[in-house]
């Protein structure tokens, strides 16, 4: 049994599980926490007192939970506001220290493996797929086939960072959206040159705010909430239509919506945009959610590595 922890810029995750002899996932306990580690910090590039003590605490919670449950090996990874703020090493240490907690930090190309990896886990996709996820600091784009990558890469759109950088008001000015729309496009150039050369045949998102964002979607056409997730998706002309109002609605308004956390009302239009430029530059005319995650990834990872180890 493993014990994974995931430091994101807005949440943090807990989840112990195991791999069946299939290769499914098996989770025992699963839960988050809103701590909002990357708040007033993405731009300047250091994690406020602030957050820091939000962040500690709700890991000095799951550090005791991992405690009890007795875990075999604890798995706890810090990904885009730990990996690109000035001080994120100090908190690192501060946590191995105090919580004796073995959290390091990964690099954009890992969390990006991993996102996919967990994703797979989960449906084990055959067709060349494009995959997307956008986390808070950061967002990741994998193009993959039957497992097997051709294409990683992450880029710093993250929807906590782009609200941070970009809008200021409520709702957002001309010019602010104007501003946020041209560093997207400029910003996605490469990753969907390569998208492209890589001819994927489906194209799949992940991550909270992409789960949310169809979720509102579902509900605006059905008014009811759907009955399994996995069939989740979105056309592009269906999600420039919700861009449109969000880019003209106020924090009052988006809170209402259906299938969205409220606490995240300021993340859903940075990145419904950022999944609007991308599919538009990639060429995608629709998206499927695909459930996993970096902490199913990292399940999977021990297993590969464990049965390798047992092998010899």
């Amino acid at each position: 049994m493993i014990g994974v922890l995931d430091v994101g810029t807005n949440s943090i995750h807990v989840l112990i599980g195991e791999l069946d002899r299939r290769g499914g996932v098996r989770v025992r306990l699963k839960a988050q926490e809103l701590a909002q580690l990357g708040e007033g910090g993405l731009v300047r590039g250091r994690l406020t007192m602030a957050a820091q003590r939000r962040a500690f605490r709700v890991l000095a919670r799951y550090a005791a939970i991992l405690t009890r449950w007795n875990v075999d090996r604890i798995e706890a990874v810090a990904t885009s506001a730990v990996r690109e703020a000035e001080n994120g090493a100090g908190f690192v240490r501060q946590v191995r220290r105090r919580l004796h907690v073995p959290l390091r930090v990964i690099s954009g190309r890992e969390e990006a493996r991993l996102n996919y990896l967990g994703a797979w886990t989960a449906h084990r996709f055959r067709s060349p797929a494009a995959f997307i996820a956008i986390g808070g600091g950061s967002a990741q784009v994998v193009c993959a086939a039957s497992g097997r990558l051709r294409y990683a890469r992450s880029v710093p759109l993250g929807s906590a960072r782009l609200a941070q950088q970009f809008l200021r008001h409520d709702p957002p000015r001309p010019n602010e959206l104007a501003a946020l729309t041209e560093h997207l496009r400029g910003a996605w150039k490469p990753v969907a040159k390569a998208v492209r050369r890589h001819r994927c045949r489906v194209a799949l998102g992940g991550s909270a705010m992409i789960r949310q964002l169809l979720l509102a979607s579902y509900w605006r056409a059905r008014r009811r909430l759907p009955a399994d997730e996995a069939r989740l998706s979105i056309h592009r002309r269906t999600l420039a239509e919700i861009v449109a109002w969000l880019s003209s609605s106020t924090a009052r308004e988006r809170v209402r919506m259906r299938g969205l956390d409220p606490r995240r009302e300021h993340l859903v239009l940075p990145t419904s945009l950022a999944l609007l430029t991308w599919m538009d530059a990639c060429g995608v005319p629709a998206i499927r959610y695909a459930p996993g995650s970096i902490r199913e990834g990292l399940l999977r990872r021990y297993d590969e590595t464990f049965t390798r180890m047992s092998a010899v």
